[in-house]
């Protein structure tokens, strides 16, 4: 069959315009973003943080602008899917109904890989707003690791451990590096000498426990739009943070009993008065193991 010059000049056409079709396909950029709040702009005390706060409602709000921004500044960067997981409290606080269509949320509790619940070896960058520093910080607003609660250090193989840091072994055992965290000046440099010189958004600057000085929403919205495209455009540059395996957990308590009745289960080591030692063969079992010391109780229902 003669095919004609005009035929074959509308077929070329039709071949160069889908090329870059198929380049963005083979070029899809998947990035995870892990949600916190005390990190947040703004936040100082539980008035924020809570059902119960009277400035809950307003900074939930916050918070999902945050979350926006850094939407945001991954797709300026060129991510194709984003995954955010509501990683504060209750699980239950980003207002969902503002953030884009396409985006897949992951809410509440409990879940394996806790604040980074579904994250896999399928994403290419991870993320981190409205983080804090850990609870054997000496800064930092809100300081704590896990329950400010009920915990005084929380370690991985002998490495003090804030929240970014379970949080970047639970996407290193993925091979998923972390390329950008927000949060108040003490937080953001906590992780930045824990995993390496990532991207950082200082929304504000740590006083106390309870008090900062803080840039305003929009302000802070903006320069985390900035960070985390800047993260996310050098992600091929960042190393994933890989803890050797198998994965030591010491966790200190404030009380006496949970690290008494912890040690009745044959997996766990009662190392002194207030502590507790459990091995895993890596950091999902870890992360496993956390998850029941925060949510079981014998009264759970249903």
């Amino acid at each position: 069959m003669n095919v004609s010059a005009e035929c074959r000049s509308v077929i070329l056409s039709i071949l160069v315009a889908l090329v870059p079709l198929a380049a963005q396909a083979q070029h899809a950029l998947k990035v995870f973003i892990s949600a916190d709040m005390e990190g947040v702009a703004g936040v100082v005390t539980g008035d924020q943080l809570g059902p119960t706060g009277f400035e809950y409602d307003r900074f939930r709000g916050f918070m999902t602008d945050e979350v926006l921004a850094a939407i945001q500044g991954a797709r300026d960067a060129g991510a194709t899917t984003i995954v955010v997981a509501d990683a504060h409290g209750n699980g239950e606080n980003l207002l969902i109904e503002r953030l884009p269509d396409d985006v897949t949320i992951v809410r509440s509790w409990p879940r394996p890989h806790g604040m980074m619940e579904g994250i896999d070896s399928s994403f290419d960058a991870a993320v981190f707003i409205g983080y804090h520093t850990g609870t054997t910080s000496t800064t930092g607003v809100r300081a704590h690791t896990l329950s400010s609660a009920t915990l005084t250090s929380v370690a991985l193989n002998d490495i003090a451990m804030p929240e970014a840091g379970l949080s970047a072994a639970i996407a290193g055992h993925f091979g998923v590096p972390i390329v950008a965290i927000s949060g108040d000046d003490a937080a953001v440099a906590e992780a930045q000498a824990l995993l390496g010189k990532i991207e950082g958004a200082v929304v504000k600057r740590a006083i106390a426990f309870h008090s900062a000085a803080t840039l305003t929403p929009a302000a802070a919205q903006a320069l985390i739009r900035e960070k985390v495209k800047v993260g996310v455009a050098r992600h091929d540059g960042v190393t994933p943070y890989v803890l050797q395996k198998p994965v030591r957990l010491d966790v200190n308590f404030k009380h006496y009993r949970p690290g008494e009745i912890l040690s009745y289960l044959s997996i766990v080591e009662r190392t002194g008065s207030h502590s507790i030692r459990f091995t895993g063969r890596d950091i999902v079992e870890v992360s496993k193991f956390l998850e029941f010391l925060g949510e079981y109780s014998a009264e759970l229902a249903p």
